[in-house]
């Protein structure tokens, strides 16, 4: 049987610390989140996708300064947190975008049907 080794071995909570690297990125993503959001919520199909993106990003931004807070104090508390953070985080993002394929199909099949039963003119050949 093969094992694999990591090359993470963690042998305490204090040393994730020296894992955790700025969070800078993290609140970017969450910003553009945010404001990815706000502008979906003009279109009145997009307004349920603008909400979960909304609810998304303030998840991450709360998961950095959960991580930002447990760098500084170790507080195991903080770190629980980020997870949890983390974890809603991904789950509105897979509600998001799972809502963002339905919402496409249904566009693209009404856009489908009004063609079938339109018809395109120089596609129905010379009459």
């Amino acid at each position: 049987m093969l094992q694999r080794e990591s090359n993470l071995k963690i042998n305490s909570m204090n040393s994730l610390k020296e894992y955790i690297k700025e969070t800078g990125w993290a609140k970017l993503a969450a910003v553009m989140n945010i404001v990815g959001g706000i502008l979906s919520m003009f279109g009145i199909l997009s307004i349920p996708i603008g909400i979960l993106a909304i609810i998304a990003g303030i998840k991450l931004w709360n998961t950095a300064n959960n991580l930002e807070n447990y760098k500084n104090t170790e507080k195991k508390e903080d770190l629980k947190e980020a997870l949890n953070n983390l974890s809603d985080y991904f789950t509105w993002m897979g509600w998001m975008i799972a809502l963002s394929l339905a919402i496409l199909a249904l566009v693209l099949g009404t856009i489908l049907v009004m063609i079938v039963r339109i018809g395109i003119p120089s596609m129905s050949g010379p009459e």
